[in-house]
């Protein structure tokens, strides 16, 4: 998929608490990152995630990697570029692009399967593939962040 349209940009500023005793982002916290901007891109579909789990859909985690390319740091305001790279029958792929201005911090993808409660395979539903192929909607469409 991976075009422009499939794109939506999120916006961190790095928390001390993100930080190692080296004063740089811990390696760890790039998870949390491509979570957050994964949740914020659907966000800008429209779509709360808890709406899918509502109706016994669940997207989870089965492999993840991460390349590190450059340190972020406490206080830096970082840009975790999302877009949905690939999809099959029961699978869901995204890639990040985590980036300080122009340069590239860290390269990542999640890959994520479609289950239902009963945490078995499920195909994804057309709806849901929908919105994973759907550009970001207006901005007063967007699905409400919860204690924003």
């Amino acid at each position: 998929m991976n075009d422009a349209a499939n794109t939506s940009v999120h916006r961190v500023q790095v928390r001390f608490a993100e930080t190692d005793l080296m004063g740089i982002v811990h390696h760890a916290t790039y998870l949390l990152y491509c979570e957050a901007a994964r949740v914020d891109w659907l966000h800008k579909r429209g779509v709360s995630y808890q709406s899918w789990v509502e109706h016994g859909i669940h997207l989870a985690v089965v492999e993840s990697k991460l390349r590190y390319r450059a340190p972020a740091h406490f206080d830096e305001l970082i840009d975790v570029v999302t877009d949905v790279e690939e999809t099959t029958r029961v699978t869901v792929k995204y890639r990040y692009r985590i980036k300080r201005g122009e340069t590239l911090l860290c390269e990542a993808y999640t890959l994520l399967a479609c289950v239902g409660d009963d945490m078995k395979l499920k195909r994804i539903p057309k709806e849901v593939k929908d919105v994973l192929s759907s550009p970001e909607l207006p901005k007063e469409r967007w699905a409400p962040v919860l204690g924003a």
